[in-house]
């Protein structure tokens, strides 16, 4: 326990799944990774159709106060609190190889958003086996001068596994086969550089949350598919039925070089971010309110995400059932969607203990 009386961030989850390889439709080895940590701390555990790793947590029974008489359940079959459903995805964007060529080559295509300006040169692990392979491209000697500041389309490109033949590389790459960024993580004083902190981030942070009973009701989704359209959060929620919703992400910091100073936010290692809007959420005020108050309560800093930018889970949950009141906080993060990211290890921090006195107060009073 932290001496905020949260849960403490497992940075050693954090570099497991980071290291592990999980493209979107791939998230096996995540999935199983997680699954070993959350299966003495919940009260079920199951895989779904699709693919996400769902936990359900009843929280410890609450001391009565004196005098006090027996409260009502909201919609979570009489139990304290509303029932929440706190999600993070599983997968990374990465490559899928689609075909071979007769000298050997592999022809890929990009599963999420992948900007092809950084592609070439850079090595990749491919498949279980992590395969190493180089993205090809023609070197600046025997590319024509006109081309040379051009970017290369990535239909031009190419894993180079080192293979003669097709026969070959066929043996050892079969079509289908994923691919990620060839990075492992470190720590640099309170800088973590590792792949796929996009969600890899959020993943550690509700495994973290999960190590100890929540107060009130809890369904953990790890979500499979996000990068690609949403799609497992969506199939979770219809089947979690959650009174609220927050989802935890690795978001983008603004930091960049020649970015005009108003867009320049938020920052690594200034405190979670929050969301107002985003290409597929309008957040729900009073749940975002109740986190500002949960934030300022227990001093933990906070930031705004850039609002309309990006989309998460939360856009999907948000409009399941009936709808539900749903959130996102965000640990940012530098560098998403490229070969290595950086974060702050003391925001991760911040981020299990701002949703635990989130937690905390919901089963106090909600709505």
């Amino acid at each position: 326990m932290s001496a905020n009386g949260a849960p403490k961030f497992r940075e050693d989850i954090l570099q497991k799944i980071s290291n592990a390889p999980g493209v979107s439709g791939g998230e096996e080895a995540i999935r199983s990774i997680l699954a070993e940590y959350a299966r003495e701390n919940v009260d079920s555990l199951e895989v779904d159709p699709m693919g996400s790793l769902v936990a359900r947590i009843d929280p410890a029974p609450a001391r009565p106060r004196a005098g006090a008489k027996s409260g009502r359940g909201s919609r979570n079959g009489g139990r304290r609190g509303p029932h929440v459903m706190l999600c993070a995805h599983m997968d990374e964007v990465g490559l899928m190889v689609t075909a071979v060529e007769k000298e050997g080559r592999l022809r890929f295509r990009r599963v999420g958003g992948i900007d092809p300006r950084i592609l070439p040169g850079q090595v990749f692990r491919i498949g279980a086996e992590g395969i190493r392979g180089v993205v090809g491209a023609l070197p600046p000697h025997l590319t024509p001068r006109a081309e040379r500041d051009k970017v290369t389309p990535a239909d031009d490109l190419y894993l180079d596994i080192g293979a003669r033949s097709r026969e070959e590389a066929e043996e050892r790459v079969p079509v289908g086969t994923y691919a990620v960024f060839d990075t492992t993580y470190e720590a640099w004083g309170t800088t973590r550089k590792g792949k796929a902190f996009d969600d890899r981030a959020g993943c550690a942070v509700l495994a973290s949350l999960i190590q100890r009973r929540p107060p009130v009701p809890v369904t953990a989704v790890w979500s499979v598919q996000e990068e690609v359209g949403l799609r497992g959060a969506a199939a979770a929620a219809r089947r979690v039925q959650p009174d609220l919703a927050i989802v935890l992400e690795g978001t983008a910091s603004g930091e960049s070089p020649g970015a005009p100073p108003d867009e320049q936010y938020p920052f690594m290692g200034k405190g979670p971010a929050l969301t107002v809007h985003d290409r597929t959420l309008m957040v729900h005020a009073r749940l975002l309110d109740r986190i500002e108050e949960t934030a300022k309560r227990h001093k933990v800093p906070t930031q705004w995400k850039r609002p309309g930018v990006g989309g998460t889970d939360a856009g999907r949950i948000a409009i399941s059932g009936a709808g539900v009141p749903s959130a996102v906080v965000s640990v940012v993060c530098r560098y998403i969607h490229a070969p290595a990211a950086f974060l702050d290890v003391r925001d991760a921090q911040r981020t299990v203990t701002l949703i635990w006195h989130t937690l905390e107060t919901l089963r106090k009073e909600w709505p």
